[in-house]
């Protein structure tokens, strides 16, 4: 006899079968949707941003135009919002190419350039981060002239490279001057010239240190006493914690700081934000630069761990491990969170001792707070 089946079950099998449904209606919807959305982008940028009236219906509320794609509109808020910020820059450089020149607010499509402009703020905003000049319109650069100057721009920017490789550190703007003079017209701060050029403390660490076979017994010596004021600091030694002898001798023998540092299995003290206030424009005579002694500010390993600070450090790297990414500080208990920052001067060189870079960690402080988290 066959088992009768529970008013119970019934409506149990019931719901779940309208869940189901309702599911796949959904992600039906959800796919209709990223369609219509694919297909209204591409007559926007195929269509109707090749009118020759780059008002064409501006401000008709009752058209079609107005009604999909306004910023006004919901469907145009949306549309809006499906654009990407590599998008909306790489139809500034497809316009600029197009035209031969770097395209003014009158030369684009009414609705694009609501969008631009909302997304960046300001027009010359927006050309910076295409890479295009900001002298916009026809009587600005061509694109002949801008690629060239864009080729210059990148060769001084790898000759800036290879002098860190050659000096084993971050160059000064001294050490440049005429790379410097040149840069200024794309480059506020030496610091955007450095990370534009990728000099990174990981490009230094790879490319800047070698292990020195023959090191004459003076310049052991040398090493020795680094090694013994290192240990005795809890850190590699900073400048000012050594003699400028000894130092300029090791610099001399082994090719750089770095270099000396790596014969005795150690890294440089380095900055979180090196020359961030340093100016290479008409305002580098307001420049204040100079060594600071001691870690403020500052990265480095952390020598002499008790078992207490690397059982916290084992915790510190376990939750990394869990939510797969940078751990906000206030994501561990408070005596823990207060010993790391005793230990380690900051929260970014806590994150620092277990290979977090910091602009790992800011990138997530940002997210966060944009959160209201």
């Amino acid at each position: 006899m066959a088992k009768q089946i529970k008013p119970t079950e019934k409506r149990a099998v019931t719901l779940l079968c309208y869940s189901f449904f309702r599911f796949c209606d959904m992600e039906e919807g959800k796919l209709i949707a990223e369609r219509e959305t694919t297909q209204y982008k591409q007559y926007l940028l195929t269509v109707l941003c090749r009118q020759p009236d780059k008002k064409y219906h501006m401000g008709n509320r009752d058209s079609s135009v107005w009604q999909h794609y306004a910023l006004g509109s919901k469907d145009g808020k949306m549309l809006y919002e499906s654009f990407s910020e590599e998008e909306l820059l790489q139809f500034l450089r497809d316009i600029a190419r197009e035209l031969n020149h770097t395209p003014s607010q009158k030369e684009v499509f009414w609705v694009m350039r609501e969008y631009i402009k909302r997304r960046f703020g300001k027009w010359p905003y927006a050309l910076r981060l295409a890479g295009l000049s900001t002298a916009a319109g026809k009587g600005g650069a061509s694109m002949e002239a801008q690629d060239a100057a864009e080729a210059h721009k990148n060769a001084l920017l790898q000759q800036v490279r290879e002098k860190a490789i050659q000096l084993g550190r971050f160059p000064h703007p001294g050490d440049m001057p005429q790379v410097c003079a040149d840069l200024k017209k794309h480059y506020k701060l030496w610091a955007e010239v450095l990370k534009a050029a990728g000099v990174t403390p990981q490009l230094l660490n790879e490319k800047c240190v070698y292990k020195i076979e023959d090191l004459e017994p003076e310049y052991l010596a040398m090493l020795e006493e680094v090694k013994a004021c290192a240990y005795k600091l809890g850190r590699s030694p900073a400048h000012g914690d050594v003699e400028p002898s000894l130092k300029k001798a090791l610099i001399t023998r082994c090719g750089s700081w770095r270099n000396a540092l790596f014969q005795i299995g150690l890294r440089p003290v380095a900055a979180k934000n090196p020359f961030q206030n340093i100016y290479i424009d008409y305002r580098k005579s307001e420049n204040r630069h100079s060594h600071t002694a001691g870690t403020q500010g500052c990265l480095y390993k952390v020598l002499n761990l008790h078992d207490e600070d690397k059982a916290m450090f084992a915790e510190l790297s376990a939750l990394y491990r869990e939510i797969g990414r940078p751990p906000l500080s206030r994501e561990l208990p408070k005596e823990i969170r207060s010993r790391l920052h005793k230990v380690c001067g900051s929260w970014v060189n806590a994150l620092y001792q277990i290979d977090i870079k910091p602009e790992e960690y800011y990138k997530i402080l940002k997210e966060a707070k944009a959160h209201g988290e």
